[in-house]
């Protein structure tokens, strides 16, 4: 390995050179033991990622690291006395607070805040619309309206946060239906949004096709900016318009189906189970409940199920996505479907 932009003003470290491949692991592992010298940015040399150690016998040149001020120190400068936000949720460019998280205080200096957080935009996220659209309600503070623009997981959405609602905490069901063995599957997402498992599955899944089902006119933008974005627009159909009208036109065509919609899909079951191949597949319905609903629920609802046509129905998995308020969780319940004949 040759150590190139060496210069004698440069620092200089003991170091370990790995893999790219590897890098993660091991950078979990030196910090661990308390071996990594975080003062120094690791750096890339060819196929290899460099760590500065505090300890070692070959030594190379590393760029001290930014030293970074934490936030909420940054906000008690600006805000000395009184309430300050513990919590809040960025979307790209915005930061969105939870509803009167600064207290009673008139015309806090919103651009200081923004400044603070390294955002360009400063929001209040209030309650989800309860409607069947569920739109955002959020309340722009600072900054000016607008898409914003952002990677989770390698997937880019891009959507406006005060027309249309996005949770950050359901990162980890996004997560795991990217992580889905879905090969050549042909897909309905019959709540798809903006694409927030559509986009999953088409970039990370090597899927055939998705129909995506959406009746909201900002969100139905949202996941064709997506799809773009993504370069994967040609392996996905929006039909546009209620389920209920949209949902009957793909019986039978497809192996698996996402319900995405809280706090109830119940509407779309029947539906959704006559859109399978008459092979089979798997449903994925996502549903709010009560913590003491859990034992029971799983079983319930896949007896609903059986009823909904000639199928052996299997219970494949049961996902506690996260607490939604105080002793209700949003579950996903993973339903696998034979033909009984």
């Amino acid at each position: 390995m040759t150590l190139i932009g060496f210069g004698p003003n440069m620092p200089q470290a003991p170091f370990v050179a790995v893999p790219r491949e590897e890098a993660k692991k091991t950078r979990e592992n030196l910090d661990s033991i308390g071996l990594l010298d975080t003062q120094f940015k690791p750096r890339e040399e060819d196929d290899c990622i460099l760590f500065p150690l505090y300890e070692g016998d070959e030594e190379t040149w590393f760029e001290y690291a930014i030293t970074r001020i934490d936030p909420h120190i940054r906000l008690r400068e600006i805000f000395p006395n009184g309430p300050v936000p513990k919590k809040w949720e960025r979307l790209g460019d915005l930061v969105l607070f939870p509803l009167d998280s600064f207290g009673q205080r008139e015309q806090p200096p919103w651009s200081d805040v923004a400044q603070a957080l390294g955002a360009k935009r400063i929001g209040y996220q209030a309650p989800i619309d309860k409607s069947v659209n569920r739109t955002s309600q959020a309340v722009l503070l600072h900054g000016s309206q607008g898409n914003v623009t952002f990677q989770e997981n390698h997937v880019t959405f891009c959507f406006d946060p005060f027309s249309v609602m996005f949770s950050s905490g359901n990162l980890t069901e996004r997560k795991r239906m990217a992580s889905l063995d879905t090969k050549n599957e042909v897909i309905i997402d019959a709540y798809a949004g903006i694409g927030y498992y559509t986009l999953p599955l088409l970039v990370h899944g090597d899927v055939k096709h998705v129909h995506a089902l959406e009746m909201t006119p900002k969100s139905l933008e949202g996941l064709s900016l997506g799809l773009e974005m993504n370069q994967v627009q040609d392996r996905c159909t929006i039909h546009a318009g209620d389920n209920k009208d949209t949902l009957p036109l793909l019986e039978g065509v497809a192996d698996r189906v996402v319900l995405g919609l809280l706090p109830s899909s119940e509407a779309s079951w029947k539906l959704a189970a006559r859109s399978l191949k008459p092979s089979g597949g798997c449903i994925h319905v996502h549903m709010n409940i009560h913590e003491n609903q859990f034992a029971n629920w799983p079983q319930e609802t896949k007896k609903l199920f059986e009823a909904y046509g000639n199928w052996n129905v299997f219970i494949d998995h049961f996902e506690k996505v996260k607490s939604y308020s105080p002793g209700v969780w949003h579950v996903v319940l993973d339903l696998g479907f034979r033909p009984k004949n």
